[in-house]
């Protein structure tokens, strides 16, 4: 039986990192979706590695799924001042399975909430051009917080909140890109 394990990755991981992000999001890169995971090179995920916190959840040594979490802390003009869930991806041939939600609850559950005490978690998303990423995220219990048209897609902001009596929508805030 396979043993999954969730960790964090290190610069070693960077190869294998790169080579999931690339296949997980060819299908979003031929949408016409530039993001900077759909444009990531060795450089940008070692960076992302290095400065970030980037999970991912191992199968038989290797990489199956991945996301990154940004802290408010990282960045002048964080698009929120509560963590920021990016870069989240799984292969491709073991889409369906249930792998990026394993990945996603253990991230929000685990880390974010239990472990750091986060009351909540933003995240950005296509809402026309990739629109079954929202849905998703919908279905997870996300809410749109913020909405912005560019170049013909729909750029949505969401947030999922983790612990309500500590939730403060005025950390939200509005993402520096409108």
């Amino acid at each position: 039986m396979a043993e999954d394990i969730f960790r964090v990755a290190t610069v070693e991981d960077a190869p294998e990192f790169l080579e999931l992000l690339s296949s997980a999001f060819k299908s979003v890169k031929e949408l016409g979706i530039d993001w900077p995971s759909t444009n990531a090179d060795l450089a940008m995920v070692t960076e992302n590695i290095v400065n970030s916190s980037a999970f991912v959840l191992e199968r038989n040594g290797k990489l199956i799924s991945t996301i990154t979490v940004r802290f408010p802390w990282e960045s002048s003009s964080p698009p929120s001042k509560y963590p920021f869930v990016w870069w989240f991806a799984t292969a491709p041939e073991l889409a369906g399975q249930g792998i990026g939600d394993k990945l996603l609850t253990y991230v929000e559950e685990q880390v974010l909430r239990d472990t750091l005490k986060a009351p909540a978690l933003t995240l950005g998303t296509s809402a026309r051009k990739h629109p079954w990423l929202l849905d998703m995220y919908l279905r997870r219990g996300y809410e749109v917080y913020f909405e912005h048209e560019e170049d013909g897609d729909v750029g949505v902001m969401m947030r999922k909140i983790l612990i309500p009596e500590k939730f403060d929508a005025t950390l939200l805030g509005i993402p520096s890109w409108t």
